[in-house]
This record gives structure tokens, sequence and C-alpha cells, in this order.
């Protein structure tokens, strides 16, 4: 069945709006000393303080989250800023980078979706092990009602605690653990799912291939039942179900990826069955209970092909019994049993008994059995035949779901879960203190001794301070050349104003039109701004360029400049060659476009040419003079000025910048390549 998306209502999604806002101020006054570290940190050992990480939105959106740029514990902390926008929300969609941050939006927003959420149900699953299950419908839910969103949230809180305070942060991997003896695989119901479809596809198997589910319970059983510690350890998979494995296994170094039984299990083998036209045969329950299981499956499952049904009260005596007494009326009608299915030619057998029984029973009829899976079932038909209601979803995300069985049948479950639980955790304790005895006991493997003077040694802080000198020395550079910008921009607008006036006048008596001349041009990381210049040319130069282009006399294509240029008036060619026309390039300076030094800033339709090492002129402000502009202007050809500018890039300074100005004085009088 596929869950359909709801819109909430507005009211809803305003109430859940103010929520998220209330959380984010919360957050950020209480991590303000937090954010302030971090953010001192980050400015000191990077160039840049904070980053854009691009996500997803809703409706195909793209989102920008800020973070900073050093990678420490609250290197996410700005997000709170985007949460406190709006822009994402405390419980949401799993966050996923987008692939294009310039994709464009879709124009379809009638269906609702989740913004990315700092939680997400994804998270929750996966920490108890449910990251099989949809979270789509979970989520949907939780933004129905302002109280389901607050459940949601208390629910989600309460997970986290529970998995990332009082358990290790250990990273699942596929190793399996062995619990009381008892090697437990470490896998995911995909991979269950896979695994059952490869053995059924095996036209000939040498015998049916048996799994087990076990919890605390079970494997509490196996302690005291040599007979079915036997059972599992021989048993082809055995697979972790329930909270209480799930810590025993982190208590011993290793993070379980799904939590995997039969309840489970059962839809999706369904479909799989019906994908792959496999059958099942339905082994336990009460007379009349797995035939209700499979009345039900097939009315949600249509092609599903259930090859029988059977009760599991029966005696389950075989015919392989050691003495006379075992080979009587018990022996037949487990014979009979075995009978129906070989005959009923089932792919996958469930067996529905209890633990220990069913595998008991599965491995003493192993060999008779020509089924390609036998699976130990437990409880399952009583669930799929509407006897006994599940623990709802949110209960089962919590880990909780022993303590709805718990209220359901108190008498019979009462002693599993209130006694069974402490008395499992008990023994994994000590068997882990037992091993780590063990361990201490044995004789530790010597290393083997190098020669201390011949390995090179690294000294990580020593390096991350001078990272950290080096990057505050860049910031206290860029700071200084700032104020020197500001300050020597200001100080010539104000004292060569009369020079614009009369400048202007001259401009305009010869050519008639716009004094200025402003112009696009490509600022820092290829950011375009608008130029301003004295205006040198006619107004129609635009036009002219097309008749004069073919004698371009700069070297390397990308630059045009000649030397009788004549689009250039007479007094332009005067303000040219004196670098005059340069000179309201300083309110470009004092805005933070330009700067005093760095590179000239180039034209956009220049930097379509340029190649992949030419671009990297672009990474610093453009500025009105430059290496090249003190060693020869337009004498020299593009691709040295191009390596003049990196340079300068690479080895800028407070200091070097003004000797470029105190060169850039003769320069400019002597008019050396200027035209």
């Amino acid at each position: 069945m596929i869950n359909t998306a709801t819109r909430p209502t507005s009211t809803t999604a305003l109430a859940i709006r103010v929520v998220d806002a209330s959380a984010a101020m919360l957050m950020i006054l209480l991590s303000s000393p937090l954010l302030a570290y971090a953010m001192l940190r980050s400015t000191i050992s990077h160039i840049h303080t904070f980053e854009s990480v691009f996500v997803c939105g809703p409706n195909n959106s793209v989102i920008a989250l800020q973070q900073l740029t050093y990678d420490g514990r609250y290197k996410s902390l700005p997000m709170l800023f985007n949460l406190l926008n709006g822009d994402i929300s405390l419980l949401g969609s799993k966050i996923k980078f987008a692939c294009d941050a310039t994709q464009a939006r879709s124009q379809t927003a009638d269906k609702y979706a989740a913004k990315p959420g700092l939680i997400s149900i994804e998270q929750i699953n996966s920490a108890t092990g449910l990251s099989f299950e949809a979270a789509q419908h979970s989520l949907n839910k939780a933004h129905n009602s302002l109280p389901s969103y607050i459940a949601a949230l208390v629910r989600a809180l309460f997970v986290f605690i529970i998995t990332r305070t009082f358990m290790p942060k250990i990273k699942r991997t596929h190793q399996a653990t062995s619990v009381f003896g008892v090697e437990l695989d470490n896998w995911t119901m995909a991979e269950l799912l896979n695994d059952f479809q490869q053995a059924c596809q095996n036209p000939e198997p040498q015998s049916m291939k048996q799994y087990c589910f076990v919890n605390a319970d079970c494997l509490n059983i196996s302690t005291q039942n040599e007979v079915y510690l036997q059972c599992l350890q021989q048993s082809a998979r055995v697979f972790a179900d329930g909270i209480g494995v799930r810590l025993a296994c982190l208590s011993k170094g290793h993070g379980l990826k799904d939590n995997l039984n039969g309840t489970d299990m059962f839809p999706r083998l369904c479909q799989l069955a019906v994908e792959q036209h496999l059958s099942i045969f339905l082994l336990g329950g009460e007379e009349g209970v797995a035939t209700t299981v499979a009345t039900n499956m097939i009315k949600s499952y249509p092609n599903l092909k259930i090859a029988g049904t059977h009760s599991g009260y029966f005696n389950t005596t075989n015919s392989n019994g050691n003495n006379d007494a075992d080979k009587g009326h018990g022996c037949r009608e487990n014979d009979a049993v075995v009978n129906q299915i070989n005959q009923a030619q089932a792919d996958i057998l469930l067996v529905a008994m209890g633990a220990p029984l069913q595998e008991q029973w599965l491995k003493d009829n192993q060999h008779q059995l020509n089924c390609h899976v036998g699976i130990g079932v437990g409880g399952l038909f009583d669930f799929y035949s509407n006897r006994i209601k599940r623990a709802p979803a949110w209960l089962r995300q919590m880990g909780m779901e022993w303590s709805y069985r718990l209220l359901q049948e108190p008498r019979r479950m009462w002693q599993r879960y209130i006694i069974g639980n402490p008395t499992f955790l008990l023994r994994v304790w000590r068997e882990n203190r037992q091993l780590k005895k063990m361990q201490s006991a044995q004789p530790q493997k010597q290393k083997p001794r190098t020669n201390i003077n011949d390995t090179p040694k690294f000294n990580a802080k020593q390096a991350n301070a001078r990272r950290a000198a080096h990057n505050l020395h860049r910031h206290l550079n860029r700071a200084a050349k700032r104020i020197l910008d500001i300050s020597v921009s200001a100080t010539l607008l104000t004292l060569l104003m009369p020079l614009f006036v009369l400048i202007s006048l001259l401009i305009r008596i010869e050519s008639k039109g716009a004094v200025l001349f402003c112009q696009p041009r490509a600022g820092r990381n290829n950011q375009p701004f608008t130029m301003w210049k004295f205006r040198s040319m006619y107004q129609d130069a635009e036009q002219r360029l097309a008749m004069v282009k073919t004698e371009n006399e700069m070297q390397g294509g990308v630059l045009f400049k000649i030397k009788r240029d004549p689009r250039i008036t007479l007094f332009g060619r005067f303000i040219r060659k004196a670098s005059i026309d340069e000179l309201p390039q300083l309110w470009n300076v004092l805005k933070g476009d330009m700067s005093l030094v760095g590179p000239r800033p180039a034209l956009l339709s220049e930097v379509k040419q340029y190649s992949q090492h030419d671009r990297n002129r672009l990474m610093v402000k453009p500025g009105i003079t430059c290496i090249w502009q003190v060693s020869g202007r337009s004498n020299i050809p593009f691709d040295k000025q191009v390596e003049l500018d990196i340079d300068y890039i690479y080895q800028q300074s407070i200091a070097a910048d003004i000797w470029l100005l105190l060169k850039t004085i003769p320069a400019v009088l002597f008019a050396r390549g200027a035209y």
C-alpha cells in the first residue's frame, strides 16, 4: 500500500514553525559560547570562517546550509540560524546533498514535502535497527498536528540520548558477534532477503538451509539448553532481534545494522515470493491460525502462492529416534507432516512453534525436508492472524516493543522481560569481563623494534600551530590591505576633486556625451562589478571596434590593444598616456569592488577566453596597479601578464603593496607601455 503525502493545515504549519523558531533561539542562546569558540577556531585556522553546503529542499529546491570551515565538534552549529530562518525544520526529511547547486526550482508544488530536518525519521529508525522501514509515512504523520510533531521530537530525543550518550559510538560493519557461543550475523534486511532468493534459486540443494532469529530470551535459554545451543551453532545464519541483543553487541564493540526478526521480515518475504514466483509453507500455531494467516496475506498479495498450512500441535518425534518407543504413532504423525511439506514442493518453510522447539524440529528434520529454506519465526502467526496486536511504530522506534508485549500478556511475559532481560544483561557483563581477563592473561605480542632515528617524526600540534599562524597572518594582511585601500582612496578622492571637475569639462568640450564611462568587469572569483573610468573614446567606440579588431597588437589574442587607436579622442589620448582616466576607479576601491594593488579587472568577454590556468588571476580582488603595470604595461604579452599576476597573488603582503604603489609613480610619469 502506498501512503500518499498529505498537506498539513496552515495553522499546523505555523504552529510547527513557531516551535522550530523557539527551539532555534533557545539553542543559539545556550550554545553561543561554543559558537563563539568555534568561529574563532575557524577564523584562525582557515581563510574563510563559514562555508555553504547545498542540500535538496522540498519541491526540488536547493538550500544553502551554513557551517564552519574547521573540522571540529561544533562545525555544524551555524545550521541553527538556518533553522531560525525556516530553511530547515527540527524534524524533517533526511538531509541529502544537491548534485547541482544551480538547479531550477520545480513549479509543481501541489504535493506536500517536508523540509530537511536536523533530525530525520531515517536517523531514528537507523539508531534502533529499523532502517528498512519506510520513513515517509511516519514523517507525514508527525507533521499532521502539533501534538504529533512534539511527540516525535520527544521520541527522537529519547532515542538519541540512549544511542549517543549511553552507548559507545561504534561503526557498523559486517563482522559477526559472538554472544554466549552463538555467532550473530550482522546483515541488513535487504541482504537477508537476497540470501533467501539465492538459496531458493539453487536447483538441487544438498539440504535445507536453516535460519534463526534470537532475542534475549532465546539466548538465555541457550545457556541452559545444550541441544538448543547446538541447533543455533549449526544453523546457516543466526540474526539478532531486540534492543537487548543490540546492547549486548554494542558492549562487545560491534554495532548491528538492522534489527532482524520474523515479524518484520514476513511481508517483505511475501513480496519477494510474488516477484520471484516462490511458494511458502506455514507450519505452527493453533488449529486454523496458519490458514487464517495465509488468507490474510493472499488478500494483501493476491499473487502470493501459499503451498500449504499445518498447525504446530502434533507429535514432533521423528523417525531418527534411537529406541523403538520413539518409532510409534508420534513418529508416523511427524513423518506425515514432513511428507505434506515435501509434496507441496514449497520453497520456503516458516515454522512458528516458539523457541527452542522450532529450531530443534528444523534441525531434526533438515535432511528429510525438500524445501530450500527453513526459518523459525516464533509468534509471527499470532500477529498476522490478528490474534495479537503488534506494538505501534512509534514504540518500536524507541526499542520498547517488549513493554507493549508485557502489557498485553503480563502473566505469560512478566518472567521473560522483568526477570529475563536483566539476567541477560548480567550474563553479557560477566562474559565480557571473563573475555577481558583471558585477553589480559595472554602474552602480549611485542612490536618489532625500529630505529627511532630513522623514523620520520610528525608533530601534529606544531603543524596545526604553523597553519593557524599562517592563516592569522593572511587575515591580518587582508585587514591591513583593506584599511590601506579605504584611507588612500578616500584621501585621493577628496584631494583630486578639483582635477576631476577640470577633466570633466575638457572631455565635454572635445566630445559630447557622458564624462564617465562604466563597464562590467570580472571581479574576485569572476563576480561581475561595474568599473568606472573617464571617457577617453568617442561614444561610438564599440561600433568601431569591429573595423579595427584585425589590427590587434597585443600578443596572445585575449586582450585588444593598438598604439594608434582611431577610437580615442585627442584629450583621451593624453589622459590614457598619463593614466588619469583610471582615477575614478578610486571609487571602486572605496566601495570594495577593487583594491589599490591587484591584477587588472578583465572584461567579461576576455574571461570567457581564459584557460584554466589564466583563471587563477581571478582569485583576489582586481586592482588599479600591479607588477606588470610597473614593469612595462602593454608592452608585456598576455601570458607573461598572467604569470606576474599569479606571482603577486602568492607573494602579496602589505609591504609589497606599498612598494608597488611607490613604483607606480615613476611608471605613470614616464608612461612606459601606456597607450
